[in-house]
């Protein structure tokens, strides 16, 4: 939503791509190579558009279904360009493996921009800001007080 460029680059961007560039399924089995890496949280049609415009050798993390369980894509930008299609588990990893990433989170992790990132509601809140969410009225993540 072009509302949110000032956020998006807030928290680092450095360029917007609006969604309608990459919401319609490929045409072409290969595009123009321009990403040399992708966190997809939404699947579906985008994350089959966006496997045929990774450089070659780049990787692809699959975190979210968002746009569907299901996606339009070939094999062709894993034969041909060597593109990995990384599949997020955070159920089954080892409790170390979890402590690890919490530590590096808590080292790395910009408090400040993840502040940005959090809108906290209320249970009376849920009703409205569900309305807003199924209209893509909210950006970040909604953070709900069980106890406010």
């Amino acid at each position: 939503r072009p509302e949110t460029e000032g956020y998006l680059r807030d928290l680092g961007a450095s360029r917007i791509v609006p969604r309608a560039d990459l919401a319609e399924p490929p045409t072409r089995p290969l595009d123009r190579e321009t990403w040399a890496g992708c966190v997809d949280a939404v699947g579906g049609a985008m994350l089959a558009r966006v496997l045929t415009q990774m450089k070659y050798r780049a990787s692809v993390a699959a975190v979210g279904l968002a746009g569907g369980a299901s996606a339009p894509f070939t094999v062709i930008p894993f034969l041909l360009r060597g593109v990995n299609l990384l599949g997020i588990d955070s159920v089954m990893r080892p409790h170390a493996d979890r402590v690890r990433a919490w530590d590096r989170i808590a080292r790395d992790l910009d408090l400040d921009a993840l502040e940005r990132m959090i809108r906290p509601a209320t249970l009376e809140d849920l009703p409205e800001l569900g309305r807003a969410i199924l209209k893509g009225a909210v950006q970040g993540r909604v953070v709900v007080d069980l106890n406010a």
